[in-house]
This record gives structure tokens, sequence and C-alpha cells, in this order.
């Protein structure tokens, strides 16, 4: 149960329940397209760029390309390149059964061509022969193993098929070669949520009533924000099991971001004589002695969090005002300034220091922060003018 709090994830409504499902088995070319990925490769210009052929694909009109490399392949039977031109017009009409055959022409003279087990495979891919898929792409990938479409499309053929580890392993692979690219991680993440949740569900259908699934079930109303329903699960689980992992830190987060706070002080206490040095425990503690006022308590409870997490502005901010209490106003306008770092529109920071400089009798910093702050205030309220305007648009629209 234990997360990795940045600002946004420890706030309520924070944890995401793996609900969103992977990429289906009647999955097309035109949907892989989307991810800008299993199309035909840049190094694969269209035959000829002088051709009327390549002319018509470089349009799109794959029709009429189509029709071109029939015409060239009347003259030259066998062509590998005008094949491989070929199939790829067919798949981009959609017409993959009629592709294979064009791609396995070229694959009995010459097994490893260049690009046609890619291809064979994307056409087996769309019409959910995925065994033959796969096969193809590893093949691809035999004879080379940088080809970044091949690899990706093994990754979502291994998924559909509820292969999850082998998916992961190729698109952790391709990750290597460019960790930034946004399409390898959102596919991951993917993967990852639907691998989470179908070992849910069979834990579920295997142990209905065991500690194990109530506390996932109790996680997935927490993150529906039904909070009466998470706790009464995570009672099940003490029921059960009371040495169960992290419960107690699970019953204290749920009652926190519900502001239960006693009751979630209660169960936070007993975490942290698990474990002392508990992350996300001192945080929601020494958020609520923030709460209570009680800013010397706090602030070790902070400095743990702070600690492990060095990038969560909310804890900066609260260690902040705990120094502003205690009059430690040097530490408090180090600590903020952190927290700005992180995050420059955290208006509560700019409304802290906008006091810290007063006190320091600094008036043109005090009102220069108070202006931020205003600044900030009419910001959020035209965004939210903005949004709402288009929300009503949308509703009016026939």
């Amino acid at each position: 149960m234990m997360r990795n709090p940045t600002r946004s994830t420890i706030l309520p409504g924070s944890r995401i329940w793996l609900r969103h499902g992977l990429i289906c088995g009647t999955l097309l070319i035109a949907g892989v397209a989307a991810f800008g990925l299993a199309i035909p490769a840049a190094s694969q210009e269209p035959l000829d760029a002088t051709s009327q052929a390549g002319e018509s694909e470089r349009r799109g009109e794959f029709a009429r390309a189509e029709k071109s490399y029939r015409e060239r392949l009347a003259a030259s039977p066998g062509d590998p390149a005008l094949l491989l031109r070929l199939g790829i017009a067919l798949q981009r009409q959609s017409k993959y059964e009629e592709s294979i055959p064009v791609f396995q022409e070229i694959l009995q003279r010459a097994p490893m061509y260049p690009e046609a087990n890619l291809y064979v495979g994307i056409s087996y891919f769309s019409i959910n022969r995925f065994d033959e898929a796969i096969a193809a792409f590893q093949k691809e990938l035999t004879g080379n193993p940088a080809e970044k479409l091949a690899r990706f499309n093994l990754a979502l053929a291994y998924s559909v098929q509820s292969k999850h580890f082998e998916a992961i392993q190729q698109l952790q692979t391709l990750l290597t070669q460019d960790p930034g690219n946004a399409t390898y991680l959102y596919q991951l993440s993917t993967i990852y949520k639907t691998a989470t949740r179908r070992t849910a569900e069979r834990l579920a259908e295997l142990h209905p009533d065991s500690a194990f699934t109530h506390a996932l079930q109790g996680e997935a109303f927490a993150d529906a924000e039904r909070f009466d329903q998470a706790i009464l699960e995570y009672q099940e689980v003490l029921k059960k099991d009371p040495g169960f992992p992290d419960i107690q830190l699970a019953m204290g987060e749920v009652y926190w971001r519900n502001k239960a706070y006693p009751q979630a002080q209660q169960h936070l206490e007993l975490a942290l004589q698990e474990d002392p040095s508990q992350p996300l425990a001192n945080y929601y503690m020494g958020d609520i002695l923030v709460t209570q006022n009680a800013h010397a308590r706090a602030v070790p409870h902070l400095q743990i969090i702070i600690a492990a997490y060095p990038r969560v502005a909310r804890a900066y901010y609260l260690l902040g005002k705990c120094y502003m209490s205690a009059g430690e106003l040097p530490k408090a306008l180090e600590v903020f300034k952190k927290a700005l770092e992180l995050d420059p529109r955290f208006q509560e920071v700019h409304y802290q220091l906008h006091l810290l400089h007063a006190r320091q009798g600094n008036k043109a910093e005090s009102q220069k922060e108070l202006e931020i702050v205003k600044k900030l205030q009419q910001e959020d309220a035209r965004e939210m003018q903005d949004n709402t305007q288009k929300a009503i648009s949308r509703t009016a629209d026939p």
C-alpha cells in the first residue's frame, strides 16, 4: 500500500484504481497508428519517388498505388521491393487478408527480407492471429534487434494475450533506448494497470473472503472516495489479520482524506508504532498536527517525509508554518523558497511569505507577495469561469 507521494499523489482522490482496459483483440492498424508507430517506417519511402505509385502513396491514394504496383509487378514478377510496397498499400486499405500472401511471397524467397516480417506481423495482428503475429515480430527482431516498430507491436501482441511480463520486457527494452518516449511510457502504465486489475480479479475469485481481497476492495473504494465503504473493508481485514501490512496506515489515510482527524490520528499512531520512519504516516500525522496548531510536535514528522521524498511541496509549506510559529523566520523562509521551487503557483506559500516579510518589517517584499497571491487568485477565477463557459457551450450544442 506504500505509494510515492508527490503533491498530486498524496492529496484526496490521488490513488487511481486500475479501471482502464488494455487494447482489445480487434485492434487494427489504424488504432496502432494513433501512437505514430504502426505505419510504414519513415525509412521506407515509396518505391521510386517519381513514379505514379510513389506519388499516389504520398497522397494517401492507396487503391491507386495498389493498382500501380500490380502493373509494375506484371513487368517484374517477384520483385521483393515492389511486393513490400504492394503489401503496405493493401494494409493501408485494411485489406489485411490480401496483404499476407504478398508478404509471404517475399519471405518464401528471402525469410529475413527487411521489414517483411514486421508488416506481415502487423497484418496477422490486425485480424487477431496473435500467435503468428508474435512469431513474425520475433523473426524481424532476430534480423534487426533495433527495430522499434517490431518491438512495440510485439509488446502489444503479448499484452492482448495477457502475457504481461513479456510485454513489459519489450517496453522496458524500448525505454532503455528512448527513456522519455510518451507512447512507451503510456503503454507500459496501461499494461501494469491491466495486469494488476486482472490479478486482483483472480484473487477475488479464488479467495473472496480473504484479508487480501478485502484490502484490495478497500483500496478501490478509497480511490473512488467512497470512504465509509473503504473503512468497512479495512475493518474486515483487521478482523481476519490484525497484523496485515500497512493496514493501519491505509485506515489512517482514508480518515485523513475524509478530514476525520481524530480517527486518522489513532490509526496513524499505530502505524508509526510499527514503523516510526514510515514516510506517509509521518506526512499525514504532521499535517494533522499543524491543523491542530501543535507545530513543535509536527516538525519531526515533516522532516521525515521531506528526507524520504524531497519533492513534496506541501511538506515544505507545512514545515515553514511550524518554523513561523516558533519564530524561526530564516528557517521558514528557506523552506518556503524550496516549496516555490517545486510549485511556483503555491498560493498558500506566497501568503505565508507575505506574513513573514511583514513580521521582518520588509513592507516592499510583503506587498509583492500579496500581489502575487491576488494575481494567482484572479487567474484561477478566470480559468474556472472559462471552464464553466466551455461546459455550458458543450451542453448547449445539439
